[in-house]
């Protein structure tokens, strides 16, 4: 597959088909769904049995309960496509998002590719997020955690720094990618990613 969508799960049930089915509606099929189940005790060991029982795209890895760095980075090494998307099992994206991402990338528009991005949930409208220059990523994540990146350069940052498994850890891996490896950032002017805004108690950086 040319592009795995890499998705750590800890007790997302109540979000989690809703995650799945906006990646199974791409328009871009030429990919693979990598589901990592950090040791989630509600039902979503049900709802991705069910999912995989019918698109053999899905890929379900299962792990004890090791937190979200060690889940992307768990799902990344078990990609098997040339790009990576990392999505977080409670956001949702645009039916044409991995095409235009994919596109973009292919020309070469830059190294990660992201997009403008919709919150919804608690909070609604837009959010608003600097231009992802050098400069801006000093001051704030311009990206939020969802872009697309190459397995090849993934690798070569090293991947989501345990440093971070509490919070920040996409930060981190773009500042990285930035600044330790001249990576370059195009951001698409379309809103393709929707950014799912929850309760404090229901963050998924509460995973252990």
């Amino acid at each position: 597959k040319l592009v795995s969508v890499v998705m750590p799960i800890y007790n997302s049930s109540r979000f989690l088909a809703e995650a799945i089915d906006s990646v199974l509606a791409q328009t871009f099929s030429d990919i693979e769904i990598i589901c990592v189940n950090d040791g989630s005790d509600d039902n979503s060991s049900e709802i991705l049995s069910d999912y995989a029982a019918r698109d053999n795209r899905i890929k379900i890895i299962t792990q004890e309960n090791s937190g979200v760095v060690a889940a992307r980075n768990n799902g990344v090494a078990h990609a098997t496509g040339q790009y990576i998307y990392p999505l977080d099992s409670d956001d949702i994206i645009a039916p044409t998002a991995l095409e235009k991402m994919y596109l973009a990338i292919i020309k070469h528009r830059s190294d990660i590719i992201t997009c403008r991005v919709m919150q919804f949930g608690k909070e609604n409208g837009e959010l608003f997020l600097l231009r992802p220059t050098k400069l801006n990523l000093c001051r704030a994540n311009c990206l939020v955690n969802a872009a697309l990146i190459s397995r090849d350069n993934f690798i070569k940052t090293g991947g989501y720094s345990d440093d971070c498994r509490i919070a920040l850890e996409d930060y981190d891996l773009w500042l990285n990618c930035v600044f330790a490896h001249n990576m370059r950032i195009y951001r698409i002017p379309e809103i393709l990613f929707y950014y799912r805004i929850k309760n404090a108690d229901e963050s998924r950086n509460l995973q252990h």
